[in-house]
């Protein structure tokens, strides 16, 4: 059960990543975060408790992955918000070439 969570919140967490709005920015950047740490602490208590089984120990290997993955996109968009487009804009972002 906390491998399916882990997935679940992970693959929230890595959409929160790939899109920030203009809109309500702080509050996706906030839930964003919540989503991908949730995701990777239960990965992470996943892989603690399932130890040689296959099929559990993959999702808790696969949330803690896309859930960091979704957090260090989230990461790099925030630093592009808040330099000012100092840093270059990420390429997976649709707004990213204004």
């Amino acid at each position: 059960m906390p491998g399916t969570i882990a997935v679940v919140v992970a693959c929230v967490a890595f959409y929160n990543g790939l899109i920030i709005p203009a809109a309500g920015t702080l509050a996706h950047v906030v839930f964003g975060a919540i989503f991908g740490v949730i995701a990777v602490l239960t990965g992470w208590r996943t892989v603690v408790i399932t130890r040689r089984r296959s099929a559990g120990r993959f999702a808790g290997v696969f949330g803690i992955a896309i859930g960091g993955i979704g957090l260090a996109m989230l990461a790099y968009q925030t630093l592009v918000i808040l330099t000012h487009g100092a840093v270059p804009p990420p390429f997976w972002a649709p707004y990213a070439h204004r």
